[in-house]
């Protein structure tokens, strides 16, 4: 590359690195908040936290690098016209190549490391969050109690309290249990310890309590039903759908490529998609970064903005209609695409004419 190019290039790279890790922090807090409130409430286990959340960091950058990218060059382009290092590099008689050429190579890199996200790296965290929540779902309660601590258990409908642990996690000693019934009725057991045991034969969960209180009743009601028991087993219901939404994005390439069904088609469009898309908006950043500088080098974010969200939530909508079939699979997320190619050339005309397109000898005078 030229010394110019070269300078441009590390610009905009480090400037789109910048936000990137920007914007990925503030979404892995999000993330974070999200998942330590289900640990919190013991739906989740302590050891699984940051596990679920280096996969979720995999499936943001798929979002992320584009934004960045656009961001990036936005911002890149927007301190050298505050700077007046624009009106430098036009005075020198270089033309909208100076431009293109570092953020075009810029968007090469972005679509390769994106590519590989969505058609590999993806799919496999998507497998792996899918493996790894079926497998909590599945494991003894024991692991999701914590002495000393209240912890709702089976979605909600139950909250349970144990003084300790005993037998790898399998027996709690002086056990309170809180239950919800039908038509607002509620149980509340209290029992000398509780024993969790498998059946080998049905894979059956129960918990047994052993000399303890059961009080089933509604609040403000006259009257409860209290009795008193040696010995009391309580089967844990399982969640049979769990954990089936991420079924097409977990799917891998060969498998989208091979499935019929509109749901695959509309999928595979999806990765295709995002890698174009960070190409796109690299291009159409130039035209929209240029400021004035007295205007300054974020003048111009809040359009930026204004343009991609309605351009990622027309992609978004156009998956869905694919896999729902309202349009046809052979239409899909293209025109979204072509929308955004025709805001660049008008963009790219109105700010620096048509001395740039083919057969045109005319110089770019102004950048």
């Amino acid at each position: 590359m030229k010394t110019l190019d070269r300078y441009i290039f590390k610009e905009i790279s480090l400037t789109w690195v910048a936000v990137t890790v920007v914007l990925l922090v503030i979404m892995v807090a999000n993330v974070l908040a999200r998942i330590l409130s289900k640990v919190t409430d013991g739906t989740l286990p302590v050891d699984a936290l940051f596990l679920l959340v280096g996969v979720k960091v995999i499936n943001l950058l798929v979002t992320l690098i584009p934004l960045g990218l656009y961001l990036g060059v936005m911002l890149a382009f927007g301190r050298l016209y505050r700077d007046s290092e624009m009106s430098a590099i036009a005075a020198c008689g270089t033309g909208l190549g100076a431009l293109y050429r570092p953020a075009i190579w810029n968007g090469v890199i972005g679509v390769v490391v994106i590519t590989f996200l969505t058609f590999w790296a993806s799919p496999w965290a998507a497998r792996y969050e899918q493996q790894l929540t079926e497998k909590i779902a599945t494991q003894s309660i024991g692991s999701l109690l914590d002495a000393g601590r209240f912890v709702e258990i089976l979605n909600g409908g139950a909250v349970v309290f144990t003084e300790s642990l005993a037998d790898g996690n399998d027996k709690f000693n002086r056990v309170f249990v809180h239950r919800d019934l039908e038509n607002g009725a509620f149980e509340v057991e209290t029992a000398e310890y509780a024993i969790y045991q498998r059946d080998d034969e049905t894979d059956e969960e129960f918990i047994v309590f052993v000399n303890g209180v059961s009080t089933i009743g509604k609040a403000g009601a006259e009257s409860y039903q209290r009795t008193t028991f040696a010995r009391h087993g309580v089967r844990i219901p399982r969640d049979e759908q769990a954990n089936r939404v991420l079924e097409n994005s977990a799917k891998t390439f060969s498998e989208l490529l091979n499935s019929d069904d509109l749901q695959s088609k509309a999928e595979m469009q999806w990765r295709f998609s995002i890698p174009l898309a960070a190409l796109l908006l690299a291009l159409l950043a130039i035209p929209l970064s240029y400021t004035s500088p007295r205007q300054g080098r974020y003048s111009k974010i809040a359009l930026a903005i204004l343009i991609y969200v309605p351009y990622a939530n027309l992609l978004v909508l156009s998956r869905k209609w694919v896999a729902a079939g309202t349009i046809p699979p052979w239409v899909g997320l293209t025109w979204v695409h072509l929308l955004v190619v025709a805001l660049i050339l008008f963009l790219t005309i109105k700010r620096y004419g048509t001395s740039w397109l083919p057969g045109n000898k005319t110089a770019v005078n102004s950048l």
